[in-house]
């Protein structure tokens, strides 16, 4: 072994770091290092789909939906609807809501949430019955027209207890009703507008979590406008028949967008159709629908549609008169009696 190797292996010699030689070496403080990923080209094992070797041959890991053999999604929402950012509600995604109260067309659909509005005095009952049926969150309206002030409020609760997502204020709702509603319940209110104007931007002061736009025809600008004043405000409008315009409504700034799904008359009918051509000239089978679901979303279902039936004072004023006047005629037990008295003759 050279005296070398013996000082380096027993440390007898320690280098000097001191007498050595400086390096012609120059190193910049700042230094600035990016690299470009685009022309980096990933191998075909990451980037392929995964397969997996089974009894019946090489499948793909991509999971198979699953149906069941009587019971599958008869309607479903136009793909286009897809393409929506969505709002989340309780960590939910909100992309698609379905505009119904039909039980048989809620439990066979597959839209993110159900937009129950009806043209009838909002009644617990109808909102217990679409909950007990409905696999997704259901938005229910309250009123805003002729229902109004501690009613609304009140539905607005009971709603809330029942185990509602939200509650619906009509477009002639005013601020202050949104207000209450909004201070009494921990669940959004959603505030239908018709324009982007001050009373549209006092339901939004007033606690409205979502703006639901019934705007007809002048829908995209009133989203755009609105869009512009509330960049993170959820936006939600029905969008018209076409995929074309399913994509106007939702480049112009909604978030969501309200299907009108065909009815289930509608579809019992189309069906038939379907049977009586089978039975005349054998084809395709008849039970597979072919609805078009895109050209069922046609009318905004706040748009037209009044806050609820009006009752006419006469009528109401008659029916007070008669139930008074049968409560002076007869008592309670006044029929009971009559009748065993008839008896025992």
């Amino acid at each position: 072994m050279s005296s070398i190797d013996t000082d380096l292996l027993f440390g007898a010699a320690e280098p000097d770091f001191e007498s050595a030689p400086p390096l012609p070496v120059n190193l910049s403080d700042n230094i600035d290092a990016s690299v470009d990923f685009s022309e980096v080209q990933l191998d075909s094992e990451l980037t392929e789909q995964s397969l997996a070797e089974a009894p019946s041959g090489v499948l793909a890991l991509d999971p198979t939906p699953i149906e069941g053999r009587l019971r599958h999604v008869a309607l479903s929402v136009p793909e286009e609807i897809e393409e929506c950012s969505g709002f989340t509600l309780f960590g939910r995604r909100i992309r698609s809501l379905l505009y119904t109260t039909d039980v048989a067309v809620i439990k066979n659909s597959n839209a993110d949430a159900i937009f129950a509005v009806y043209p009838f005095t909002g009644q617990p009952a109808i909102t217990q019955a679409l909950l007990t049926v409905a696999e997704a969150p259901v938005f229910v309206g309250v009123g805003g027209g002729k229902t109004n002030g501690k009613r609304s409020v009140q539905l607005a609760a009971i709603s809330e207890m029942q185990g509602a997502a939200g509650v619906i204020v009509n477009s002639p709702a005013k601020p202050d009703m949104v207000d209450q509603i909004a201070n009494f319940v921990d669940i959004p209110v959603v505030a239908t507008v018709l324009k982007c104007d001050a009373l549209a931007h006092a339901k939004i002061a007033a606690g409205a979590k979502i703006i639901n736009v019934a705007a007809g025809k002048d829908t995209p600008k009133v989203l755009r406008e609105l869009r512009a004043h509330y960049p993170n405000m959820p936006l939600i409008a029905t969008s018209g028949k076409s995929a074309e315009s399913i994509r106007e409504t939702i480049a112009a700034g909604a978030n969501a967008i309200i299907w009108t799904p065909p009815s289930a008359q509608q579809l019992q009918t189309d069906m038939m159709k379907r049977y009586r051509a089978a039975e005349e000239a054998p084809g395709p089978d008849p039970t597979e629908a072919i609805f078009d679901p895109v050209s069922a979303a046609d009318v905004n279902p706040l748009e037209n549609t009044p806050a609820d039936i009006p009752i006419p004072d006469e009528l109401i004023a008659r029916g007070h008169s008669v139930h008074e006047s049968t409560h002076t005629r007869q008592s309670p037990l006044g029929f009971f009696f009559s009748r065993r008295r008839r008896n025992h003759r």
